[in-house]
């Protein structure tokens, strides 16, 4: 009995860890989204400030915020693969620990808000 209140520890302990790589997720899929949209926004602004040749400043300015926009996306990119990995690791703890006891304890906590969670309109 004991070594199963332990796992179960371990269980509510790893879908904690689980819970917090998939809102990592969730907000650096967010933050993608924003900064994909800036991104698209400003290759709509670049291709009318290159229509006009006597807007080369506003161009150079343009090209440079460019430049930040795709380093942004690059940086969100790299934090959601590493952030990716942990949900990956995570759930494959999960697993093990369901494989072993045959169930996941769900702490009183958790079933808040997961029901909460479901009731949320997706966006």
């Amino acid at each position: 009995m004991s070594e199963n209140a332990d796992l179960e520890k371990r269980v509510i302990e790893a879908l904690l860890r689980y819970r917090e790589a998939l809102a990592r997720v969730e907000a650096l899929e967010k933050e993608e989204a924003t900064a994909h949209q800036a991104l698209v926004e400003w290759r709509s602004r670049i291709e009318k400030s290159t229509s006009d040749p006597a807007a080369s400043i506003a161009t150079s300015v343009l090209l440079g915020t460019g430049h930040e926009a795709i380093s942004r996306l690059h940086n969100i990119r790299l934090a959601m693969s590493e952030a990716t990995a942990e949900l990956k690791s995570a759930f494959t703890t999960l697993v093990a620990f369901d494989d072993t006891l045959g169930y996941l304890p769900i702490p009183a906590t958790t079933d808040l808000n997961v029901k909460d969670a479901s009731d949320s309109p997706e966006e």
